[in-house]
């Protein structure tokens, strides 16, 4: 998920302090003894530790599913591993990949919003470039349970995030007889950069090759942890999601996944960079590096990463149209019907931007980006005497930047065989609106993984839509229908065009920016993305 530039020099002398310590939040952990259970899959043996609410659940933590791409395997592609036949010991999470305190500032920035202590937001365990690494959790861990598979994608605007944050615990997704898979890719300049970009034949996308690999890892392996390699679903948010959607209309990933989860997701389909952009963005981190005395094979990750937040800060990392892994621009493909079929879940937070507008330039950007969206004009000055301009500023850009490509992305799967559904969530926790953060980038994350950290305020009701969205999204990778038999019916959006508004009501509806999109499609779309 992306990180606010609120509060952050003010946090800066906090994560130094925190560093310095070497603070890193305690997770809960499963029962380690001397009777591992053991599995033994078509890679390798792997022993993961005890779960003892399933007698034969086991959790699984670091398995690499990639050789590490270190050495002359720097901005390579991700090679088979070195098989030795010895057991994979998978008790302890790897180093996350090369990133910085991206993401642990805004963990921190959200705690402090919260009233919370900085210092107390999670770091992962280290960081490395030997980190292809993945993690499971299976409530039966015995090949013939045939339980469906969720692989979950971190976000993180592919400069940050690790696959085992706090908020993506996978235990209570898996007590709903899942198995839940979270996988870890390279990131930033390591992983959509590399020497000879504008070169044909030259690879790039090395980070969307990673996501690759990991699902390849669990098309061969994942039966003998019980799970069931034909019924697998992916699902991430914000740059996760985008990963979802880019893997939805890559030819590479065909036969990989049967369902997709996108959570806060869309800009993928915004005009992505070509081989000249990551040419021209590699040439600048090599001349970066030459202050340290370095070239870019010579140089250590952590003066990669110095480098690239030196002369990189506004690249857009990502997937790139290299005209190989990634064919064309993404709203080509989606015209041209050129996708891997899917059944889709994707959906939306009512206030994605108010955390990243400025107050001191709300009405002057409002004002600008309505000169320049004519079509929505109208719309907008009657949304801004409504609603006011800040919550209207938060809607234009959401609608811009998610809904509306995501909604692209929703009617273009809505014409095959598969189901489609849309969700908008609504709910805003105690104190969250007055923080200025409302239902916030990333609110959704622990109702879907009932992650709720102590430092939020949860309450009786967050609790019951937490059930409701953890059993939601298994019944959905589970049959490709969320619904459940709650009593609340979520229509298929390829069958009604209505969503699921999720709140402490739950109920069908429109979608919110059905008009402002359909205003929109005229105007076309921005290259901006959550920063």
């Amino acid at each position: 998920m992306p990180a606010p530039v609120r509060k952050l020099r003010k946090l800066a002398r906090t994560f130094a302090a925190m560093a310095l310590l070497g603070l890193v939040a305690a997770c809960a952990s499963p029962v380690a003894n001397d009777n591992l259970p053991e599995v033994v899959a078509t890679d390798a043996t792997y022993q993961g530790l005890s779960w003892p609410e399933f007698e034969n659940g086991g959790i699984f933590r670091g398995i690499p599913f990639a050789a590490p791409p270190t050495g002359s395997l720097r901005w390579q592609p991700p090679q088979p591993l070195h098989k030795d036949g010895k057991p994979v010991v998978a008790t302890r999470y790897a180093p996350a990949c090369i990133q910085g305190d991206y993401i642990v500032d805004w963990y921190a920035s959200l705690i402090e919003s919260f009233g919370g202590g900085p210092e107390t937001a999670a770091r992962p365990h280290g960081e490395s470039e030997d980190c292809l690494y993945l993690n499971i959790w299976s409530p039966d861990a015995t090949p013939d349970a045939d339980l469906p598979v969720m692989v979950w994608i971190h976000g993180g605007s592919y400069k940050g995030g690790w696959s085992y944050e706090p908020n993506y615990d996978g235990r209570k997704l898996a007590e709903q007889g899942v198995i839940v898979v979270s996988i870890a890719y390279r990131l930033g300049a390591l992983g959509f950069l590399g020497p000879n970009a504008a070169q044909d034949d030259v690879p790039i996308n090395f980070g969307t090759m990673d996501q690759i690999a990991a699902l390849q890892w669990v098309q061969r392996n994942i039966s003998a942890f019980g799970g069931d390699p034909s019924n697998v679903t992916i699902f991430g948010e914000s740059a996760g999601a985008s990963s979802v959607g880019t893997l939805i209309i890559m030819p590479a990933a065909k036969g990989l996944f049967e369902r997709a989860i996108s959570q806060s997701g869309g800009f993928e389909l915004l005009p992505r960079p070509e081989r000249e952009d990551a040419a021209t963005g590699f040439d600048k981190l090599a001349a970066a590096l030459e202050a340290f005395g370095a070239s870019p094979m010579t140089a250590s990750a952590e003066q990669i990463l110095s480098a690239s937040n030196a002369a990189l800060a506004d690249y857009d990392f990502g997937p790139v149209v290299d005209g190989g892994l990634l064919p064309q621009q993404p709203t080509d493909r989606l015209a041209a019907g050129k996708l891997n079929a899917a059944d889709l879940m994707i959906g939306t937070n009512r206030d994605e931007w108010l955390m990243y507008l400025d107050p001191a330039t709300i009405e002057t950007d409002l004002a600008d980006w309505t000169q320049t969206h004519p079509a929505a004009a109208p719309l907008v000055e009657e949304m801004t005497a409504k609603f006011g301009p800040a919550a209207t500023l938060d809607q234009i850009e959401t609608a811009e930047q998610m809904r509306c490509p995501g909604q692209a992305l929703a009617d273009a799967l809505s014409t095959g065989s598969k189901s489609v559904y849309i969700y908008e969530f609504n709910r805003v926790r105690t104190g969250a609106l007055e923080a200025g953060l409302g239902s916030y980038h990333g609110a959704e994350l622990p109702y879907v993984f009932d992650t709720h950290d102590d430092w939020l305020p949860t309450d009786a009701v967050d609790r019951r839509i937490s059930e409701f969205m953890v059993r939601a999204w298994a019944q959905f990778a589970r049959t490709g229908d969320p619904n459940f038999g709650d009593g609340v019916i979520w229509p298929a959006y390829n069958e009604t065009g209505d969503v699921l508004k999720i709140d402490e009501v739950r109920e069908p509806a429109r979608p919110v920016s059905e008009n402002l999109c359909a205003a929109l499609e005229a105007t076309g779309m921005t290259t901006r993305k959550p920063e």
